[in-house]
């Protein structure tokens, strides 16, 4: 009877204690659809709301485009039956609010903290939040300061010439069809294994096969970008790692058909198994020191080494275990190699369509190598105005990440710099984020605004950074840590990368200006960037960039 009684009370109990969870659940999603509720938005296309037009690779910029011109710099998304819209902001007053003055109301999402968990590990910078975030930046920042970056360029231009090396030979005979997708994967990943961890991952070399883990990123990037992939991280991702523990997660995951979730895993485990083996070995050369450090491809030079040396190799309270070194080993693997691809191979497709701007950007290179002794310094090279115009225009208009999702954890007001219409007709000033809203920053809604930037916002056009920029871009209050583009963020989440990735990208287009000519091919009207996480060129359906190179 006493079993009986135990029994039935804990069937009631269960059923009382989800009824109150389901009721709370129904009480934040009114509380917050009530607030947001005046917010204009494009009506829901289907029972996902218009989750599959946002992620769209093949629509998604239509979607872009669409909102913008009907609604502007704010809007409401709608999201999957049962769960909370989420606002899209372009405003640069309210963005800038978000990632200076209110930077601590707001985070990434939970789905992503576990996404970016499995992928990089528990410790890792981009799956942690508050305090532990910040402590992690901390010591993170110096290793991304000019103190060190000064070690840099001989690392970039040893492994720019090593990819100029194999195009001269490609091109020995004359112009020729070359996939730069390819290459620029191959050789932003060797900048990656050069400068931030001190291993050389690709020779580059034109009869050496690729590294397998480059070619698995890709795929990675490529299946995590999908609708499909993107709904289950949002909306069922958190529900089945808030159930057991990572290895049961993992294990059940195994047993996923999916295609889609093979390319993950197989990417996963690539990075963890490198990213363990290569700090086992960056430890040990530590260790022992002297030859074993200068025999590195880096001579114990890059930013990996730097962080072991001082946060790993030492005896205090504060130091970093090997968990957690591990992890900024994946991030650093994961975060930098996709995004300087993109921007490398933008950058060369931009300078195939413009060849005015090629010829001009080769001539101020040639006139500032003529006064050099070898390869130019790298403040010799910030000093270059063309090729500063080339980079800064070429990251506003196409930035690697489109966009970045936070959520409040709080009650935020955030001011407006143009005020919108809402549904019922009242002029609005400000913004009413209700605790628990997702806001999706639009990095390439604020860096293409043509209230800021004028009518000629969606043109490239590196001369706007040659003359004094839009008394609309001062006055924009637009957030950015560099430029006045928003494409590193800023505050104390901005990207801490951001030197590096200047760094490197000027030091190989400056040498591959001087080179090589770029032309587009036959195919080039065919090439595609198809809205992701991160962007990478398409033609027919597969990841390529064919081009005309030949000698300069």
């Amino acid at each position: 009877m006493s079993l009986h009684l135990s029994q039935d009370f804990a069937l009631k109990a269960s059923a009382a204690v989800a009824v109150l969870l389901l009721a709370a659940w129904v009480r934040l999603r009114r509380r917050i659809q009530s607030k947001i509720s005046n917010i204009p938005g494009p009506k829901p296309t289907s029972l996902l709301g218009n989750y599959s037009q946002l992620h769209s690779a093949e629509k998604g910029w239509e979607f872009f485009d669409e909102i913008h011109a009907k609604y502007g710099n704010v809007c409401r998304i709608s999201t999957p039956v049962g769960c909370n819209d989420i606002i899209y902001l372009a405003d640069p007053l309210a963005l800038n609010h978000m990632n200076r003055r209110d930077e601590a109301k707001f985070d990434d999402p939970h789905e992503i903290h576990i996404m970016l968990q499995m992928v990089l590990g528990n410790k890792g910078l981009g799956a942690t939040s508050g305090a532990e975030h910040h402590r992690q930046r901390k010591f993170l920042n110096p290793v991304f300061g000019p103190s060190y970056l000064r070690h840099m360029p001989p690392l970039f231009y040893e492994v720019t010439h090593r990819f100029l090396d194999a195009m001269r030979i490609l091109c020995a005979d004359g112009q020729r069809e070359i996939d730069m997708s390819h290459w620029g994967t191959r050789v932003s990943l060797e900048f990656v294994g050069k400068g931030a961890i001190g291993f050389e991952l690709d020779s580059l070399a034109i009869d050496s096969k690729p590294n397998l883990y480059g070619e698995e990123m890709k795929q990675g990037f490529v299946a995590l970008s999908t609708p499909a992939a993107r709904l289950a991280m949002k909306y069922f991702l958190p529900r089945i790692a808030s159930l057991r523990t990572p290895k049961f997660n993992r294990w059940l995951l195994n047993l996923v058909p999916s295609p889609l979730v093979t390319i993950v895993k197989n990417f996963v485990w690539e990075l963890d198994a490198n990213s363990r083996t290569m700090f086992q070995q960056k430890k040990e050369a530590l260790l022992k020191g002297g030859d074993a450090l200068s025999e590195q491809s880096s001579k114990g030079k890059d930013l990996m080494t730097a962080l072991i040396r001082e946060h790993v190799l030492v005896d205090r309270a504060d130091k970093v275990d090997e968990e957690e070194a591990t992890s900024h080993f994946r991030t650093l693997l994961f975060a930098a190699t996709d995004t300087s691809s993109s921007a490398i191979l933008r950058t060369i497709q931009l300078l195939a369509e413009h060849p005015d701007v090629q010829t001009r950007l080769r001539e101020e290179i040639n006139t500032a190598k003529a006064d050099a002794d070898g390869d130019l310094s790298y403040e010799k090279l910030l000093a270059l105005p063309l090729l500063d115009a080339v980079y800064r225009e070429t990251l506003r208009l196409y930035p690697p990440a489109s966009y970045i999702d936070r959520v409040a954890h709080e009650d935020v007001v955030l001011p407006l710099a143009f005020p919108i219409t809402g549904v019922d007709g009242t002029q609005m000033s400000e913004l009413v984020v209700p605790k628990g809203t997702v806001v999706t920053m639009s990095i390439v809604g604020v860096n293409r605004s043509t209230a800021i930037w004028g009518p000629d916002a969606l043109v490239w056009n590196p001369d706007r950074w040659l003359a004094p920029l839009p008394e609309t871009v001062k006055s924009s209050k637009m957030p950015g840590i560099t430029s006045s583009i928003m494409t590193f963020l800023d505050g104390k989440r901005h990207c801490l990368g951001y030197r590096y990735v200047q760094m490197e990208l000027k030091i190989l287009i400056s040498e591959i200006v001087c080179t090589l000519a770029f032309a587009p091919t036959e195919k080039h009207a065919k090439i595609e960037w198809p809205m992701g996480l991160t962007l990478s060129p398409f033609v027919d359906g597969k990841m390529s960039m064919p081009l005309k190179v030949s000698l300069a």
